[in-house]
């Protein structure tokens, strides 16, 4: 294994788990807002690490050789 492809897993797995977290963060945000609490900050989390996941998964394919 090469130093391009444990590169390429080290940040395709980080983009999974930063999405992943998005999602249950995202979840949390709407349960906050059923419940009429405050949920603007766990939403904008929630849309930061969404975005931040999908850039890194899409990202990763340059470190594919």
């Amino acid at each position: 294994m090469n130093k391009y492809n444990g590169l390429y897993y080290l940040i395709s797995i980080s983009g999974i788990l930063f999405f992943s977290a998005g999602l249950c963060v995202l979840g949390e945000s709407i349960i906050k807002k059923i419940n009429e609490q405050n949920w603007f900050l766990a939403g904008t989390i929630a849309l930061i690490l969404i975005n931040a996941g999908v850039c890194l998964m899409i990202s990763s394919k340059d470190y594919k050789k």
